[in-house]
């Protein structure tokens, strides 16, 4: 059996691109994966957004239902900004005897990101049970 070497040089030559091509597919496998991570995380930013401006439109109805069932549907406030970089607007219209609707617009823009919004509205009805005054949702 007779065994052929090939020069020392060519030995070389082929580990060094071998090498070469390893570390490409490396880099590549890596800045791929960090691409993702970006944009997972930039999709997580967003949503994470969206649920506060949604906590913040609830969190206003809550407040307007609290004025209607107080009795003091005249002190309801218009615009409220509950927490700062937001704008809560609310519009309450009594639709009949005890019964109304509730309209919300919430705004929250970031430092240095575009404003995020949600609005929100119901109906409810006032009716008194046990002698407290309850509302009950009856439609948006």
């Amino acid at each position: 059996m007779i065994v052929i070497k090939a020069p020392s040089n060519q030995r070389k030559g082929v580990a060094l691109i071998t090498c070469l091509v390893l570390m490409a597919l490396t880099s590549a496998l890596l800045v791929s994966v960090v691409v993702q991570e970006l944009s997972t995380r930039k999709k997580f930013e967003q949503i994470n957004l969206e649920t506060k401006v949604q906590n913040l439109a609830m969190s206003a109805q809550e407040i307007a239902l609290g004025f209607i069932l107080e009795d003091a549907v005249a002190k309801i406030p218009t615009m409220i900004s509950p927490i700062p970089d937001s704008k809560v607007t609310l519009k309450v219209q009594e639709t009949s005897k005890n019964s109304y609707t509730i309209e919300i617009d919430a705004e929250y823009t970031p430092q240095d990101k575009k404003p995020v919004r949600s609005a929100l509205s119901g109906s409810f009805l006032i009716k008194t049970q046990d002698g407290k005054r309850v509302a009950q949702s009856v439609g948006k």
